[in-house]
């Protein structure tokens, strides 16, 4: 028994051997710079990052949108009052009263016989006479009565309201143009102005004076809305809405279309009269129109 545990011993001691030099041996390999499987794939995961391009910053966009809804407010009110009217009614009536009548008849030859001691004497005869007299009496009946009710009645109106949106403009030193500015987010081309590339936000913006009479062409531009015959309001390019006042063209316009037109930014609305002038005038810019072009016939 004594020499089966000492062999037991024995063969422990040599895998306890073996597994220490095996462990040695791996740790030198390593420690002489052998590559081991893990580190190979990270390092391929690296240079693939480093391929893909690195994040510099990231900047959050933002735009507004637009919900109409209704809520109850206080439209004035209705006093209902009663009053009493006086009238004067005439209704004819027919009045009697009694009257005397004296009638004078001759002597009978019974009354030559009558006794005579009432003759001339003074006698008085008191007679009550009748007459009748008009007499009001008033009973209240019901004339009716009067019902108050509220009723809903609809009207159809347009809301008009300003939506912001946000987007970058990336200028580059030495050039004279910005970059994303021109262009819509999907990369197709905005208005186009005839004297310079402006970015749209300016014409709802305290800089738009410096645009005063410069000439405009805008190009694929959706119509948000007509107002009137005159008035219309484009999207000037990345959701900034631009009024457009022409003479003749609105009244044919629908909002959804696709337009094009030309004229001259304007900040002022002097030369106009009535609500489209004070109207244009409370606006930082518009659009006097030359031409508008319905494109989608």
């Amino acid at each position: 028994m004594k020499v089966t545990l000492w062999k037991s011993h024995v063969a422990l001691a040599g895998m306890v051997a073996v597994t220490v030099t095996l462990t040695s041996g791996c740790c030198s390999s390593k420690h002489k710079g052998g590559t081991s499987t893990s580190y190979e794939s990270t390092s391929s995961t690296e240079t693939t990052s480093a391929d893909s391009g690195e994040t510099k910053a990231v900047i959050p966009l933002y735009k507004e949108n637009v919900s109409v809804g209704t809520r109850q407010v206080e439209a004035g009110t209705v006093t209902v009052k009663k009053i009493v009217k006086t009238e004067t009614v005439n209704q004819p009536v027919e009045l009697k009263h009694e009257e005397i009548v004296i009638e004078r008849t001759p002597a009978s030859s019974d009354s030559s016989s009558a006794s005579s001691d009432s003759a001339f004497t003074g006698q008085e005869t008191v007679i009550h006479l009748m007459k009748e007299e008009p007499m009001i009496q008033k009973t209240t009946v019901s004339s009716g009565q009067v019902v108050l009710k509220a009723r809903s009645e609809s009207t159809q109106t347009n809301i008009q309201t300003e939506v912001r949106s946000e987007d970058v403009a990336v200028s580059k030193p030495g050039d004279g143009q910005s970059m994303g500015a021109a262009q819509s987010p999907s990369g197709s081309a905005s208005g186009q102005s005839s004297s310079s590339d402006v970015h749209p936000s300016v014409y709802t913006s305290s800089d738009a004076a410096a645009q005063e009479g410069n000439a405009v062409q805008f190009s694929n531009r959706k119509v948000l809305s007509v107002t009137g015959d005159q008035l219309t309001c484009i999207d000037a390019g990345e959701g900034h809405p631009l009024y457009v006042y022409s003479k003749y063209g609105a009244s044919r316009l629908k909002p959804g279309d696709v337009v094009s037109v030309t004229g001259v930014i304007k900040t002022s609305a002097t030369d106009m009269k009535g609500a489209t002038a004070q109207f244009l005038g409370s606006q930082q810019s518009y659009l006097y129109a030359k031409t508008i072009d319905r494109m989608n016939w």
